[in-house]
This record gives C-alpha cells, structure tokens and sequence, in this order.
C-alpha cells in the first residue's frame, strides 16, 4: 500500500482536458499552434566544463523529483538511484513514509543499497552493519571495538523529501534547507499531473542507460512538436500531428499536449461526453530534469541526469494502471514499455538518434548559438528558468541566453 500525501488545493494551474480539445480542434482549423518567444542558447553553454560545473552546482542545490512512489508501494520496498552524482536511495518505512538517504553506509561508506528490492531492514554487505528502515542503526557486530561509538547519531545521512501526488520529491543536496522553498513547493503541488500519474499505480518496467550527449540536449528532445514530421514520419506522424501542440506554463515548469489525429472525432460528440484520455500525450516538464508522459493506459516517468558535458544517465520508469499491469504479469511483452513498445520505443530511438546528431554538431565551430523558434517556445521557457536560476546562484557566467 502507497500512503500518498495530496497537494494542498488550489486553483488549477492547467486547463482542463476539455478546454485543451477545444484548443487542438481551434489550432487544427486554423492550421496554427501555440507560440511563444524565440530562445538563443549559446553553443558555449553546451560544451564548456566549467558551465557544466556550475550547473551541477545549481542543481544539487535546488529540489527535484526523484522516484515515482510505485517504485517502493510496500513497507521495506527501496531503490537506488545516483541524483546529479550523488548516490542516493528511497525506502518505505515500517509507518508507510518514503525516506530518502545518502546510499552509504556510516562504518565505511559501501553503498549499502544496489539496485531495488524488499527486506525488513538494510544490512551492509560488507561488515553487516544494521540500519532499520527509519535510517537509525539497530546493530554492529562486535560493537565493544567501537568503544566511542555513538550509536543514536550514527544513523543513516537522511536528505529532505516529500512524498506528493504520487511523486517522492528531494529537497537541496548541497546542504540547504528548502523547506516552503518557491522551488520545492512547484514541486509538490501536484494538482497538474495528479489525475494522469496516480491511475498507474503498478510499476511494470525500469530501464537505465547512458546516452553520449549533453543533459541539455536531451532535456530539448522532449519539448516540441516541431520535429513530428521529418524525425518521426513512420511511427508517430501518422497518428499525431506534426507542429500542433498546447503548451502551459506554471512556475518553472510546463506541459505541453502532442494530439492524436483520432481527437478530431471529437466533433460530432457534445462536450460533455469528451475524453482525451487516448487523443492526447501530455509531456510534464517538471523543473528542472524530470518528464512525465502520458499514453494510452501509460505513464513514463524519465529522469535525465548529466554525467559530464558528453555524457548523460537516463532513467526511465513505466507505470501502468492495475489492469494492464495485470495483463503484462500474465503475457508479457518484448521490452520497454509493455505492449506500447514498438511505438513508444520507435519513437524514442528516432529522438535519441537526432539528438546525438546535434551533439556532434554542437562541436562543429558552424554556430554560435542554437535556434529555437517561436514554436518551440516550452524550451525557451526552460532555458530561460535555468539561466535565471544560474544568476541568482550567482555563477558569475557569461554567455547567458539570449530572449529575442
């Protein structure tokens, strides 16, 4: 069982699915989509180390999301993951409340969590030293060699997180409080996403892999429609619509809604019988490194986390509500995610190729500056948080943006 704490409520930082029709229907008709400012991003920003380092700094030192919670739904459920280079892993406690600490152990540092798994407490595997689920430490072997030992303060190094809407979520790792934070709390107001992430309640699939180009790069890959035709003509052009997208803004974060061609049956139904459910994926950018997408019966969650100028870890999570987890326990499918595979993952590998494309090109000398146009304006609006974000960091950069 997930104890899952709701978002204080508040007035609907989206529009509903109903109005979000109306505005594909309005754009199909018009042949328009949503626009916004055009963004120049130095090609500086991509390559340089010490850029690179400031921006780790910046992001260990603000909040992000960090697991979905169906990756732990049970007391003494936990799983690892490494958070802007810092190893870290989540466990359910005996009480039902997500934890999140730094993955080491306090004799010698091992990493006292690989990968996910259940248990009753967490045992180091190198000299068994004991921790409960709450972090504390419940036993030492051959204690009386550590006659100074103070065994109340030497639990488990816990890191600030809130469990929300489905969502656990990391304070700063650099030491900061963010506790009501603006950041933290754009964070944990769930109320955009909460209908779409809380009906996947089964974790059915987890895949890690390093992809060889920037954190940024990828994190753009995600933003826009623009690319529907030329990149994705066999697998999702003919089900979407190429440059047609809604996109919303709030806080530092966005959504961006890529149609199905089947919304246009909409038309002959009165509004009140209007579902989008299989007529529109919803790309959630969560500030600053997380996407959440929905599919048909389908929610990814994908964390993208830099490596180096080079080089990034991708993690993706596929949930999928209790009835098609059910049927994929009994026939499952090839690969990631369930029987969505061939599309999902066509599309994604078509991204990726694309993506390491720009990479190469980003050390070609030819630009000095990457273009992003009035259509792909979700990416300015990222660009721009984070340099904004950078400034009050107060990284003493050049080479910021550039808003035209």
């Amino acid at each position: 069982m997930i104890l899952v704490l709701m978002g204080t409520p508040t007035a609907s930082l989206v529009v509903d699915d109903v109005e979000i029709a109306r505005r594909v229907l309005a754009h199909i008709d018009a042949g328009t989509t949503d626009e916004g400012d055009v963004w120049r991003e130095p090609v500086e920003n991509y390559v340089n180390p010490n850029r690179f380092d400031a921006e780790v700094r910046l992001l260990r030192a603000m909040p992000s999301v960090f697991v979905p919670s169906v990756t732990i739904p049970n007391p003494g459920d936990h799983v690892q993951r490494s958070a802007f280079g810092v190893p870290l892993f989540a466990v359910r406690g005996r009480d039902n409340r997500a934890r999140v600490f730094r993955n080491a152990c306090r004799h010698r540092g091992f990493a006292l969590v690989e990968g996910a798994a259940c248990s009753h407490a967490l045992v180091c595997r190198y000299h068994g030293w004991t921790y409960r689920l709450d972090g504390s430490l419940a036993h030492v072997p051959h204690a009386e060699a550590f006659p100074d030992l103070d065994m109340p303060s030497r639990g488990l190094a816990e890191v600030e997180s809130r469990e929300v809407d489905g969502l656990i979520v990391i304070g700063a790792l650099d030491g900061r409080r963010s506790t009501g934070s603006q950041e933290l709390a754009w964070l944990t107001d769930g109320t955009p996403w909460r209908d779409k992430v809380l009906p996947a309640n089964q974790l059915i699939y987890v895949d890690t892999v390093i992809r060889p180009m920037n954190w940024k790069v990828l994190i753009e890959q995600f933003l826009e429609g623009y690319h529907i035709r030329s990149t994705h003509k066999n697998s999702f052009y003919p089900l979407q619509y190429d440059d047609l997208n809604v996109v919303e803004k709030f806080g530092p974060n966005s959504r961006i809604a890529y149609p199905y061609r089947n919304i246009e049956r909409l038309r002959a139904r009165p509004e009140s019988d209007w579902n989008i459910d299989a007529r529109v994926t919803f790309l959630y950018q969560l500030f600053p490194n997380v996407m959440l997408a929905t599919f048909p019966d389908l929610m990814l969650t994908v964390v993208i986390d830099p490596i180096d100028i080079e080089h990034t870890t991708v993690t993706t999570y596929a949930m999928a509500k209790s009835d098609l987890a059910d049927r994929e326990s009994r026939d499952p499918g090839p690969g990631n995610p369930a029987g969505a595979a061939s599309f999902i993952a066509q599309g994604a590998a078509e991204d990726n190729e694309m993506s390491e494309g720009v990479q190469r090109g980003l050390h070609s000398g030819a630009n000095e500056f990457v273009e992003f146009g009035r259509h792909e304006s979700a990416i300015g609006h990222w660009h721009a948080t984070f340099d904004e974000r950078l400034a009050r960091l107060g990284a003493g950069l050049s080479g910021e943006g550039d808003r035209r």
